[in-house]
C-alpha cells in the first residue's frame, strides 16, 4: 500500500472504536488465555512499558513498519521478535514518552519525526508480569535505523500488504522457555515468525485498518 494511501485512511482510524480483547484473543496461544483467565493481577506489582509500531514509506513510497529481533539475555522475552520498546522510567511523563525514548534508543529514530496515530488496548503479559501500552504512529519520510547493538540483533522492516494478505495468519511450533514447545496462532513476515504479544498487537492494528479499507 502506498504511504500516501495509508495516510489518507487514519483521520478514520483514530475515529474508530478498538475492537480490543475481540482482536487480541484471534492471535493469543491457547496457554496464554487460560493464564489470563487464571492469574490474578497485583496492580502494585504489574511492570508498566510501552511499544511503538510505526508505519513509514519506504525509498517507494509503499507503507512499512518496524520489529526487532531482540538481543539474548536471561529472561522470557530473550530473542523475540517484537516491537521496539520497554519499561516505563521515571523521566516518562506519559506511556507515549517512553515509547518515543525506546524507539530512539532502540533502532535510533528521532522523536522529532514520529507523530502519534492512536492509543491500542492494552496488553498483559503473565510470563514478565507486564503491561503493554501499544502505539500506532507514523513518520512522513523515510528512516535510517540504527540498532542498539547490546539490545537489537536485528531491525526487520514489514510492509504493511503482508500483514494485510489472510495466507500470513497461520499456526506453527514455537518453542519458549516458560512451556516448552507449543503450536501457536502467529503471522509469517518477512520469513519470521511473529507470535505472543506481538501478534496480538498485530491482530489488532489488522482489524482496525481493514475496517476502514471495507468502508
Amino acid at each position: 500500500m502506498l504511504f500516501t494511501k495509508f495516510e489518507s485512511l487514519l483521520s478514520k482510524v483514530i475515529d474508530l472504536p478498538l475492537p480490543g480483547i475481540e482482536a487480541q484473543k484471534k492471535m493469543a496461544p491457547v496457554f496464554r488465555i487460560e493464564e489470563l483467565k487464571n492469574k490474578s493481577q497485583n496492580k502494585s506489582l504489574v511492570k508498566k512499558s510501552a511499544v511503538l509500531c510505526l508505519f513509514y514509506p519506504n525509498e517507494k513510497g509503499l507503507t512499512h513498519f518496524a520489529l526487532i529481533e531482540r538481543g539474548i539475555y536471561k529472561g522470557v522475552h530473550s530473542g523475540q521478535i517484537s516491537f521496539p520498546g520497554g519499561r516505563k522510567e521515571k523521566e516518562d511523563l506519559s506511556f507515549w514518552g517512553t515509547a518515543l525514548r525506546e524507539a530512539n534508543e532502540e533502532i535510533g529514530v528521532p522523536k522529532e519525526v514520529v507523530t502519534e496515530v492512536k492509543a491500542l488496548s492494552t496488553f498483559y503479559i503473565p510470563p514478565s508480569n507486564f503491561i503493554v501500552h501499544p502505539f500506532m504512529a507514523i513518520s512522513r519520510s523515510k528512516l535510517d535505523f540504527m540498532p542498539e547493538e547490546k539490545e537489537v540483533q536485528r531491525i526487520i522492516e514489514v510492509p504493511l500488504s503482508e500483514l494485510l494478505l489472510p495466507k500470513n495468519e497461520t499456526h506453527g511450533l514455537v518453542t519458549t522457555s516458560y512451556v516448552g514447545q507449543v503450536d501457536v496462532p502467529l503471522y509469517l513476515l518477512q520469513g519470521v515468525q511473529v507470535w505472543g504479544a506481538t501478534a496480538t498487537i498485530l491482530s489488532e492494528i489488522k482489524d482496525v485498518i481493514s475496517s476502514v479499507l471495507k468502508e
